[in-house]
């Protein structure tokens, strides 16, 4: 049995904030990931050389979004705004096309140079590596007088760890589905958990790279909206030179008409982005697609319908002080004022510690 102060499941942006805070109080934690990778949702793939990394996962942060820019200072982490000049192409139920439309749907969105993974980057160099693990899958938690023990699926077999405390920073209802609790969580808390959709857990994106922006001679900003699909937003995702153009898009099909179908899917963006760009989207130099919905860490069956508005988040009252207060929730989808958002990742963390401090002091 593997001992720790704080067991912390899920390695995104709220688990890595609550283990990089954790570390400047001289704590000792361990994170349980059950990917291969660390950063959740967040995702920048990078092309051919790794001259450029893609948002595959969230893209934007906000200019009233103080954790994330304060973050991002802290890491000299170089903004920059969304190219918002020019005209949006908009694409009726019919296919017409027209490009005279003066607007930009996001326009004062900021995003990081080398996509927001690069601040992932930067929190995992603060934190010793021992301590993160990797294709740890938890699927059972269990109480035990003043600890708290939880078993993890490895390639090698199940290991165990011991703790005072535990943060689980995952959505709800990857908690509700997968882990198993002694004694058993009420049923109304476990529906309650079940009861938080998981933000973008739903869609599907998928990038396309081109030699240059080329839209931008045309007088277009990249931006993109279709009523025909299968993408039915697009947005401008070149980096902030512009050496290189890129285009993202939302994939508006529905989770059972595109699972298994990738290179169909590919097939139809490209024929789409060519029916709002023109000939010059024919042959991107490179194309990066993730399907949220089929990745178990992230999103159940529950998820499969994308969201068509911004839930209300926040912590379930139900949630609050559970096992005495050792059981502590984590993750964006339980931030009260950011739920969902990267900067809601840090606010959730933010109050992860808080409920961690409190505990200890209760102990002492």
């Amino acid at each position: 049995m593997i001992e720790a102060d704080v067991i912390i499941v899920g390695g995104g942006l709220s688990g890595l904030a609550v283990a990089d805070e954790l570390t400047r109080q001289g704590r000792n934690w361990i994170v349980l990931e059950a990917r291969d990778r660390l950063a959740g949702r967040i995702h920048s793939a990078p092309i051919e050389g790794g001259a450029h990394r893609f948002d595959l996962g969230p893209t934007w942060l906000w200019p009233h979004n103080e954790r994330m820019l304060a973050a991002c200072e802290r890491f000299g982490l170089a903004l920059f705004e969304q190219h918002a000049d020019g005209n949006l192409v908009f694409q009726d139920e019919t296919g017409a096309v027209r490009r005279d439309l003066a607007f930009s749907t996001m326009a004062g969105a900021l995003r990081i140079e080398g996509g927001i993974a690069t601040l992932v980057d930067h929190l995992v160099r603060g934190l010793p590596d021992e301590r993160l693990r990797l294709d740890h899958r938890v699927h059972r938690i269990h109480r035990h007088d003043d600890r708290i023990e939880v078993e993890a699926v490895t390639r090698g077999g199940a290991v165990g760890f011991s703790a005072k405390a535990m943060v689980l920073a995952l959505p709800p209802r990857i908690i509700a589905e997968t882990i198993t609790f002694e004694p058993a969580l009420p049923q109304g808390i476990v529906a309650a958990l079940r009861e938080v959709p998981t933000w973008m857990a739903g869609h599907a994106k998928a990038i396309a790279v081109f030699e240059q922006p080329f839209w931008r001679g045309q007088g277009l900003c990249g931006d993109a909206i279709s009523h025909q699909g299968p993408m039915m937003e697009i947005h401008d995702a070149s980096p902030r030179d512009g050496s290189v153009g890129a285009l993202f898009g939302f994939i508006g099909t529905s989770v059972d008409a595109r699972f298994g179908r990738e290179s169909e899917m590919r097939g139809a963006v490209i024929e789409q982005l060519v029916e709002l760009f023109g000939k010059d989207a024919a042959t991107p130099t490179a194309f990066f697609y993730a399907d949220w919905a089929g990745e178990p860490e992230t999103a159940t069956q529950a998820d499969f319908q994308p969201l068509a508005h911004h839930p209300a988040y926040g912590m379930p009252p139900t949630l609050n002080a559970l096992w005495d207060g050792a059981l502590v929730f984590a993750g964006a989808e339980v931030a009260e004022v950011h739920g969902g958002y990267l900067e809601g990742a840090l606010e959730a963390a933010d109050a992860a510690i808080v409920n961690l401090v409190s505990l200890e002091a209760d102990a002492a």
